[in-house]
């Protein structure tokens, strides 16, 4: 099969969200007997445009001859690193290259500089294609779900406030300080907040310096927490108790947590969460050491 790399095209999108559906449901139905996504196509729609608006243009397709889509792959340069969103292919061209092949494209734009994702730990498919490219993990996570009571959680955060523009720069340093990557790019967005559904928190210490930040998407299709970075356990705690019972009273929120968080983690299953999946955060190149709790997330996806 020949395979044929162009960028996004607006008039795509649509065709791109049937992808992703495609790619997504068959995998899941095939590989963990899990009808997650149903038989809808439209809620992925989000995705494309979420990722667009943030990095318009920073999309790979492959096509086949016939113009047809056959795989897709998001990046987002950032000033420290490239992170890589979803990477999908078409269920008719699963095993045929197209991964591989907008992988190589990606690390091409990167142009040297080091590229963080959290994929599946579960689909060795795809941990297959990207240990071969030379990614490495750097630490499990696990993927969870949590029905939020219609009162919240008793005690939440007095701490906690809401993120004003003024402190992107600060979440920023703090982030660079405690991991060495930095997006400020990312949490200006959340904080200019066009759609309406971003969130984003954060608590200070005494001095008036950061302990930890939380941000959070609320569209009506999808409830996540996430990226987030804190000091320590307790930091990060305290954010996802004030985030929840603040925006997500009486919904179901997906959230990612490192497995070696163990009081987070337990605080999680207390609530009544579950798991649904185990992922990876993986570099290919430099990985500074990672200092602080971080929360990852999918959209947009964040390593």
């Amino acid at each position: 099969m020949n395979v044929k790399l162009e960028r996004l095209q607006p008039h795509q999108h649509d065709e791109l969200a049937k992808l992703l559906h495609a790619s997504l449901d068959a995998w899941h139905r095939t590989r963990l007997n899990v009808d997650r996504f149903g038989a809808e196509w439209e809620p992925f729609r989000l995705t494309v445009e979420v990722y667009e608006e943030l990095d318009p243009g920073c999309c790979v397709v492959a096509m086949d001859d016939s113009g047809a889509l056959m795989g897709s792959a998001f990046f987002h340069p950032r000033e420290t690193h490239v992170g890589v969103g979803v990477v999908t292919v078409h269920p008719a061209a699963f095993g045929r290259g197209v991964g591989r092949a907008l992988m190589e494209e990606i690390i091409r734009a990167a142009d040297g500089k080091p590229l963080r994702l959290v994929s599946s730990a579960m689909n060795l498919d795809s941990f297959s294609l990207y240990t071969r490219l030379g990614f490495v993990p750097q630490i499990m996570l696990q993927s969870m779900t949590l029905n939020v009571p219609s009162s919240g959680f008793a005690g939440a955060s007095a701490r906690m406030r809401m993120a004003t523009m003024a402190d992107m720069t600060a979440i920023a340093d703090f982030e660079f300080r405690l991991n060495g990557i930095r997006k400020e790019k990312d949490y200006r967005f959340f904080e200019e907040n066009r759609s309406g559904c971003w969130r984003l928190a954060l608590i200070e210490k005494a001095d008036g310096t950061i302990a930890g930040f939380l941000a959070a998407s609320a569209f009506p299709t999808d409830n996540l927490l996430g990226q987030g970075v804190a000091e320590d356990e307790a930091t990060m705690l305290e954010l996802m108790h004030g985030m929840l019972t603040q925006h997500f009273c009486g919904q179901s929120v997906a959230f990612i947590l490192p497995s070696r968080c163990s009081t987070l983690v337990r605080q999680a299953y207390a609530w009544g969460a579950r798991n649904r999946e185990t992922n990876l955060l993986s570099v290919l190149g430099d990985a500074p050491p990672i200092l602080g709790i971080t929360l990852p997330t999918f959209l947009p996806e964040s390593g």
